[in-house]
């Protein structure tokens, strides 16, 4: 699947919330058909196919204007729909509970708009929760594009969506483009059990580890709380600590740009302004430059730890 039909259908959103915004912010009914139901066909959730997606789905006693079903028949995610402009705010908690009470793992909001998508089963506060949290009219289609595709039918009917597993290839795209075209990136899979204590022989601290080029990348990284991620490429290294940084709080947008360190920025661009060559997006709103040798990889991990705080010493590779 290539992305450019789902740009096209993007400015056509965009274009319909200009010019006509004010006769859809009257009507629900007229925002789905103008605005969401199109998105979600272009995201390949075919809003006619009951074996795909399911309008005025029970949830706990109340109907959510969409279940859209996942590779086992049962609902990935259920979406509430709003009049265009119309507050998500009040709805947001509302729609959790539901969800929550009927094992759906994912649960959405949109004006047609506005779109987000939350965790469902994720401890934390609701922010935290939120995986998705986009504006169509105050994004450009292309980086919109992107951040949907966590609403990808192939990518959320498998369970556990992310931006970059399976991502569909964007062709004739004036930005950035997604790395590793031969071998389909994904992102790093938390693992919630630390490895087993008497396994360290298998791991060595990031502090030792210098040159790497040519070494095949680690299958997995451990941080000091115990958490480990399974990795596959080198710049799924520099992902994790990133990802582990905005996690204990240390890392936000509001830090960006972080002086001398230009390969993670609020956007993706680097400190000269032009477009990071390759990049991945990171929780909180940022962006990672991952167009990077291994020894590069290496060297801004330490970095980034280095510069919040963090000892390098403290995080572990584990090698095949």
């Amino acid at each position: 699947m290539l992305l450019e039909p789902l740009i096209s259908v993007i400015e056509t959103v965009k274009e319909r919330i200009s010019a006509h915004g004010n006769v859809l912010r009257e009507n629900e009914t007229r925002t789905r058909m103008a605005l969401i139901d199109p998105l979600l066909q272009g995201l390949g959730w075919d809003v006619s196919d009951p074996a795909v997606v399911l309008p005025e789905y029970d949830v706990s006693g109340r109907k959510a204007d969409y279940a859209l079903l996942g590779d086992n028949g049962s609902p990935s995610a259920t979406l509430e729909a709003k009049k265009l402009g119309e507050s998500l705010a009040s709805h947001r908690m509302q729609m959790l509970n539901y969800s929550n009470a009927s094992g759906v793992e994912f649960a959405g909001l949109t004006d047609g708009d506005k779109w987000e998508l939350y965790e469902v089963f994720k401890r934390g506060q609701l922010e935290e929760r939120r995986v998705l949290d986009i504006s169509i009219a105050n994004t450009s289609p292309h980086e919109a594009a992107l951040k949907l595709l966590l609403l990808w039918r192939p990518n959320l009917a498998s369970g556990r969506p992310s931006v970059a597993a399976s991502a569909p290839v964007l062709a004739q795209q004036p930005q950035p483009t997604p790395p590793s075209a031969s071998a389909a990136p994904h992102h790093p899979a938390s693992v919630a059990t630390p490895q087993p204590a008497d396994d360290t022989g298998n791991w060595i601290s990031l502090a030792e580890i210098t040159t790497v080029t040519g070494q095949q990348p680690p299958i997995a990284v451990k941080f000091s709380d115990g958490q480990v991620q399974q990795i596959k490429y080198w710049w799924e290294l520099l992902w994790a600590v990133s990802e582990s940084l905005v996690k204990d709080g240390k890392l936000t947008a509001a830090h960006c740009p972080i002086p001398g360190i230009g390969f993670i920025n609020s956007a993706p661009v680097g400190p000269n302004g032009r477009h990071f060559g390759k990049y991945r997006e990171v929780p909180g709103g940022l962006y990672l430059n991952v167009n990077l040798n291994a020894d590069t990889v290496v060297r801004h991990s330490k970095t980034l730890l280095t510069h919040f705080g963090v000892d390098p010493a403290t995080v572990h590779l584990r090698f095949a």
